[in-house]
């Protein structure tokens, strides 16, 4: 996403080089595939640079070797040693798709969703050897987190909105020396990496804050779409097992676990109820809770 549209930006600015990730073995039979971005390079005819570190003293000579004014990352995912940045002339900027200081880390929209954060945005910010703690270049307005709105969904969003801020905004003022810094608050929150097994929906617990156990585990399930996903522990008759929770919504309260309106309402600790929209059993494919439900 982020290539492409700089790739396609009418701008005056030129993109020498992409850099990402190297193949991976991938599928069944475990065939060695380019990632997306060096796909889109190789398709453009644009040089694609995939170090297994960015820190490899033949990759930095190779991008040294181009002179760039300024480099940009967008998920990255590697630490950049100070011999990185300090080669383009005008520094590295980064798209960090949280309103900073709020969510510095590898997982900021997933946090932000879990935690029920009402309003989420994306940051344009200066790369420091510490992550995710530069000073700001540009930061989005506030945007209203709505039903349906999912950690994928909104990704794709606030990356092309920094696009937007970094070719239309940042990249003007950077190149004719006007642009300036704003060094973060210390109002600062951490979006460490998912885990696995972060995602039991725990209905007979507690919530940790002022929302009620159904609204969180319902924020759970959309921060964690589609990586790692969430699930419950059934029993039906003899068979226990984890079932994936791919879609939920808060209901009305329930006396137990029942199907209504396509739905299945699952009773929470506090009286609250989830009402389940999506699942995936084992070994199946994703459905609805009516034809779950059916086929029990």
């Amino acid at each position: 996403l982020t290539l492409g549209r700089l790739l396609d930006a009418d701008a005056n600015f030129d993109v020498v080089a992409a850099v990402s990730q190297p193949p991976a073995p991938k599928g069944r039979k475990r065939v060695l595939q380019p990632c997306e971005v060096q796909a889109l390079a190789e398709d453009r005819g644009l040089l694609c640079l995939t170090p297994a570190k960015a820190k490899d003293p033949d990759f930095l000579a190779e991008l040294a070797a181009l002179r760039p004014d300024v480099c940009v990352t967008a998920a990255y995912g590697q630490f950049l040693p100070k011999a990185f940045l300090a080669i383009p002339a005008l520094g590295t900027l980064n798209i960090h798709p949280s309103l900073l200081p709020r969510w510095r880390g590898a997982a900021p929209v997933q946090r932000s969703l879990e935690a029920g954060d009402a309003r989420v945005g994306v940051t344009v910010l200066q790369t420091v050897l510490k992550m995710d703690a530069g000073p700001i270049a540009a930061r989005s307005a506030p945007r209203t987190v709505e039903e349906g709105d999912t950690a994928a969904t909104l990704l794709d969003e606030l990356f092309g909105e920094g696009c937007d801020l970094l070719i239309d905004d940042v990249f003007p003022k950077l190149f004719d020396g006007s642009l300036e810094f704003v060094d973060q608050s210390s109002e600062i929150t951490e979006a460490p990496k998912l885990t696995k097994d972060e995602g039991f929906l725990d209905v007979l617990g507690a919530s940790s804050d002022s929302r009620s156990v159904a609204a969180a585990c319902r924020d759970k399930v959309r921060a964690f779409s589609p990586w790692p996903g969430t699930f419950l522990n059934v029993r039906v008759g003899d068979s226990a097992y984890r079932l994936k929770v791919l879609e939920a919504r808060v209901g009305a309260a329930a006396d137990g676990v029942s199907l209504r309106d396509g739905a299945l309402a699952v009773p929470c600790a506090d009286g609250s109820a989830l009402d389940v929209l999506r699942v995936q059993p084992p070994n199946k494919k994703g459905m609805d809770a009516g034809a779950y439900c059916n086929g029990l």
